[in-house]
């Protein structure tokens, strides 16, 4: 049994390298388990990913190594992410390691090693319905995204007009269903700010994402995103990258901010990612912005995306 093992360090394929399975662990070979392997005489730690056939393994058989042992009963990915981790090693040329380590955060890899890592059980949830409301508009432009067919929105709006208002109502939707919805935001001040006003609606179980978190805090927020318990999730770009499991909506707030792209390997665009996430899931994916990128608004043009408005003053 062949697999194509994914490092989290630089190696020398550009995909991956191929391992053989023994035969005592092929039961326990689940893709995106934690594996020991040798590599360049010493043991290292990589990650599983898709089962090859003989004929799809490009070497000499007899040359391919096999793993040393499993080191995890846990899959830390799924095959969407899997695909998202191929998307941007490919699309953006960039080895395929660089976008691994996207989704793990450095201290979660260090648990795996000690052998220290636990995952956590998923806990019951009962959310408490709360007086809701949306003017007119707010209202007219929730259903049209409800009933829209392709998931793909644009609403262009002004300041003062109450968007916020739809985020809290799609929120409260997905709440209902036990479902998680990303709120990405392109400044880590502004994040603050309006998880602190998602706070006052729905209360503290709101995940605020980005570059300041302390790593050990990201990787409970990475277990907790994982197993569900987290639902709200209001983040910079980084916080595309975690193991949903029950991800409902993507919106973006500002899509035309230029935080949106990574300047830092690997070198990729917020808006492709969300969108290849929003493909994958089959979920709603809603950009914001009161001066769309000339990009984005072409694509509506074409019918890629249903084009709203929110124009009106929300007292």
């Amino acid at each position: 049994m062949f697999y194509r093992v994914i490092p989290f360090s630089r190696a020398f394929d550009t995909f991956g390298l191929v391992y053989e399975v023994p035969k005592n662990l092929e039961q326990d070979a689940i893709p995106w388990r934690i594996v020991s392997i040798p590599f360049r005489n010493t043991q290292g730690f990589w990650i599983l990913s898709e089962k090859l056939q003989k004929k799809d393994v490009n070497c000499d058989i007899w040359d391919v190594k096999q793993i040393f042992s499993i080191v995890s009963d846990f899959c830390f990915l799924s095959s969407e992410q899997l695909r998202v981790i191929d998307f941007v090693s490919r699309h953006y040329i960039t080895p395929i390691h660089n976008a691994l380590n996207l989704y793990f955060p450095r201290n979660l890899l260090e648990k795996i090693e000690k052998e220290t890592f636990h995952k956590i059980q998923a806990s019951e949830y009962i959310y408490k319905e709360k007086p809701f409301s949306l003017t007119e508009q707010q209202n007219n432009i929730y259903n049209k995204i409800l009933s829209w067919e392709n998931n793909k929105h644009l609403i262009y709006w002004v300041t003062g007009s109450g968007k916020t208002q739809i985020y809290m109502k799609i929120i409260e939707d997905n709440l209902k269903q036990w479902k998680q919805t990303l709120l990405l935001i392109p400044e880590i001040i502004l994040t603050s700010q309006i998880g602190e006003r998602v706070k006052q609606m729905f209360g503290e179980d709101v995940l605020i994402l980005h570059s300041w978190v302390s790593a050990a805090k990201k990787s409970k927020y990475w277990m907790d995103i994982y197993s569900g318990n987290a639902q709200i999730i209001i983040g910079t770009r980084s916080s595309l990258f975690y193991p949903y499991n029950k991800l409902w909506t993507i919106i973006i707030d500002e899509e035309h901010d230029q935080s949106y792209i990574s300047d830092n390997a690997p070198r990729y665009h917020s808006l492709d990612v969300a969108e290849k996430l929003s493909e994958l899931y089959n979920i709603p994916l809603i950009l914001w912005s009161g001066t769309p990128r000339t990009t984005t608004f072409y694509r509506a043009l074409q019918w890629e995306f249903q084009v709203l408005q929110l124009l009106e003053k929300y007292i």
